[in-house]
This record gives C-alpha cells, sequence and structure tokens, in this order.
C-alpha cells in the first residue's frame, strides 16, 4: 500500500466504525487497546480497534504472538494499524538536517483470532487485567475535569440561552448554564467541546495557525474535528451518555468531509487525545513508543 491508500483505507474505517457505533464518544469509550508487549494503542490506532467484535482487549502481530505462545487460526482476518517511522535526511538546498516522517503500517490479530499455550493464556489475561485497571484509574467526574484544567481559559457563564463558543482574543470559553441544557451530560459536552478549543491557544498547545480562522473555512473545520473529537474523549473518561446530536445526516456530514480530506482524521485524533491529555494534566507526546501519534511535522 502506498501512502494516498493507507489514507484511505484508515478513513474509510473510521467512518464505518462511526456508523457503527453511531457517535464520537462510544468511539472513545472503549477500553483501550494494548500490545502483547505492553503498548496501549492512541490516536488514530485506538479509533481503528474500538468497533471490533471481541471482548479481550489485546492485540499482537503474527510474530508477537507466536512469540508469546500463540498461533493465528487459519483465516483469521487482520487489522491493519498505523505507524510513522522517523529517519533524518538532508534538506536538498540548505543542506540541514532534518526529521524525516514515513507513514508505514502494519497488521494485527486479536488474541481471540488466537490460540495459545498455558503462560500465554496468562500473558493474555494480564494484559486484560491492566486494561480494566487503567478504565478504573482514569475515571474521572465531569466537574473534576472541568476543575482540573491547568492553566485554564476564563469561563463565563452566560444566563442566557444562546450558543457556546471559544473567543481565542479574550482566551474565554462563554457558555449557557447548565439549566437551559436538556440534561447535565449535554452541558459537560459541549463545555469539553469549547475546553478543547481553548488548548490551541499559543500559550497552551499553540495549535493555530493565526488566531482569525473563519467559520466553515479549511482551519475552522480541522480544529472542529479535533475538538469534536478531544470532547468525546473526555466524554469517554466522565462515562457521559452519547450525544443526542449524532444524527444520520451529523454522522454523513463527517463522513463526507473525511473522505473530501483524507488527512484529517489521523492528523485530527492525535492532537485531540493531546488536547485532552493536557486538560487531564497528562504529560505531553508528540511520537509515543510505538510511533503512532502523528507528528508535529505532518499536516493534514
Amino acid at each position: 500500500m502506498n501512502t494516498a491508500e493507507i489514507y484511505a483505507s484508515i478513513t474509510e474505517k473510521i467512518i464505518a466504525n462511526l456508523e457503527t457505533s453511531g457517535s464520537w464518544t462510544k468511539l472513545w469509550q472503549v477500553p483501550s487497546p494494548v500490545s502483547l508487549m505492553g503498548y496501549y494503542y492512541k490516536g488514530i490506532n485506538r479509533l481503528i480497534l474500538s468497533t471490533d467484535p471481541f471482548k479481550s482487549r489485546v492485540y499482537g502481530t503474527f510474530a508477537q504472538i507466536r512469540s508469546n505462545g500463540g498461533m493465528v487460526r487459519k483465516g483469521e482476518k487482520a487489522t491493519i494499524i498505523v505507524f510513522w517511522k522517523k529517519s533524518v535526511g538532508e534538506d536538498k538546498d540548505t543542506k540541514e538536517k532534518k526529521n524525516l516522517f514515513l507513514l508505514k503500517y502494519y497488521h494485527i490479530f486479536n488474541s481471540e483470532q488466537a490460540d495459545f499455550d498455558e503462560i500465554g493464556v496468562e500473558k493474555v489475561a494480564k494484559m486484560n487485567n491492566l486494561v480494566q485497571e487503567k478504565v478504573n484509574s482514569e475515571y474521572l467526574e465531569a466537574d473534576a475535569i472541568v476543575q482540573g484544567y491547568p492553566n485554564p481559559p476564563y469561563i463565563h457563564y452566560s444566563d442566557k440561552e444562546d450558543r457556546a463558543c471559544y473567543s481565542p482574543m479574550a482566551d474565554q470559553i462563554t457558555i449557557p448554564q447548565m439549566r437551559y441544557f436538556v440534561s447535565s451530560d449535554a452541558y459537560y459536552r459541549v463545555l469539553f467541546h469549547e475546553m478543547c478549543h481553548a488548548t490551541g491557544h499559543p500559550k497552551r498547545l499553540d495549535r493555530y495557525d493565526g488566531m482569525s480562522n473563519s467559520f466553515g473555512d479549511l482551519q475552522y473545520s480541522k480544529e472542529e474535528l479535533v475538538a469534536e473529537l478531544g470532547s468525546a474523549f473526555l466524554g469517554g473518561i466522565a462515562n457521559l451518555d452519547p450525544d443526542i446530536r449524532n444524527s444520520a445526516a451529523y454522522i454523513r456530514g463527517w463522513a463526507s468531509a473525511l473522505r473530501d480530506n483524507q488527512k484529517w482524521i489521523m492528523w485530527a485524533a492525535a492532537r485531540a487525545e493531546k488536547a485532552a491529555n493536557y486538560i487531564l494534566g497528562k504529560e505531553q507526546k508528540i511520537v509515543d513508543e510505538e510511533g503512532i501519534l502523528v507528528p508535529e511535522e505532518i499536516e493534514a
């Protein structure tokens, strides 16, 4: 597969997952998948594995499964996972050293697609237990997420039913008071969305290409996807009910946008998880141990 084919394949997989789940939030609510080597799949790879039919959250390549006492059963279908391979190259004009990133993929199988010996069965059980422990340790009440935001923007609680928004120039979130929403979950989903927008401010993650994005333009649409995914990620941590706005028409709208911009989902998923982790006060990593987060140098 060439790079364009990889982007197309991943985009179609995420669209299919969204259509199956009916909500961005449900894609994040599934416990984090983990490899037999102990690495948690993040960003786009977590979303790829979000709607698989398996109860086990443990995965591995054919070789990893074999090295852990297992054998993939004949006829089982692998799932494609992507990662970035980093190397150092030379700029043709300046001759200066620069980082180069090549989009790669590999095939993995769920542990339920293989037969393991006794030691392998114990290893898989151990990894699944670690996943559940991770779920329990990550859960936070929605208000605790809001209160824990480090270096937060100012939040203005409007005393009227109005549209929530984030103003980069004022570094201020404006949101109607909770009583104007159909439920507390709906309120927190919207607030999380605006909180994710605010992580793009230069004094936080500096995600904006300038601060004058216009409604409906390319940069605005990309940022909206980051905020949608980031809000859904935080909603999963807080175990909020799925967003009732996610109608068939809403999902078709995102499907169309993603098909027209096939790099978006990989770019946005990494930045959404980074935004959510900033809000949660977690350490930031651009490229993790397996190189599965989109490097900052790569643009959608």
